[in-house]
């Protein structure tokens, strides 16, 4: 199973980071433009790490929005063209045009903050192919570093990335209890509030051994 768990690494900031995750093949990378978050970057900060999404492998690349405008959003995803839009369940700045938008796109990546036992996939909304699942924590869209209780997420079937204080130490545990399609981590491997790229490498070895 361990190969074929995704990664996510999210709120990069840094060419380094960037080249570190294509080198180690990761699956999923994410920018965060909100004005919310300690790793929140900036159009030309995005400019300029994205100088080298033209190589060969290169991640999925993911724009994380909360509490952004409509319009910047749609200004940086056209200009940009991310393979994933992800936007937060919650965010009271989003429209159900702009949600229904990205959903016919294929594009929409919605993060569900979890609160409470999930009985069913139908409670799962908006749809999407894939969903990030991740703790609750008031005016943060993610990257709380704060792990939800994994029990109330046991009945989902539907693919999802597992968010929300996974880091090198616990990620065995969380795979081997929930076997989610992937993970998605942010905090988990910083150190400081910085990327850490010991803290990535042993992430990823964690992962693919399994």
């Amino acid at each position: 199973m361990g190969t074929d768990t995704k990664i996510k690494i999210c709120g990069i900031k840094d060419l380094a980071t960037l080249e570190l995750c294509h080198e180690l093949s990761v699956d999923y990378v994410g920018l965060n433009f909100s004005p919310r978050s300690p790793r929140g970057i900036n159009r030309s900060g995005a400019e300029e790490i994205l100088s080298i999404r033209h190589l060969p492998g290169f991640p999925k690349l993911v724009f994380l929005f909360f509490e952004n405008s409509i319009e910047e959003i749609r200004t940086l995803t056209k200009e940009f063209k991310p393979d994933l839009i992800q936007l937060i369940r919650g965010d009271h700045f989003l429209t159900k045009e702009i949600w229904e938008s990205y959903t016919n796109q294929k594009q929409l990546l919605p993060a569900i903050r979890i609160q409470s036992p999930i009985i069913s996939d139908e409670e799962l909304e908006p749809q999407s192919s894939l969903v990030i699942l991740d703790s609750f924590q008031k005016g943060l869209g993610g990257g709380s570093g704060h792990v939800f209780p994994w029990e109330y997420v046991t009945n989902v079937k539907r693919p999802y990335l597992l968010a929300g204080g996974i880091t090198p130490n616990n990620v065995q545990l969380a795979l081997n209890t929930l076997k989610p399609y992937g993970i998605d981590v942010a905090s988990g491997v910083e150190t400081d509030g910085k990327k850490d790229p010991n803290k990535i490498k042993e992430l990823v070895q964690n992962v693919r051994n399994v």
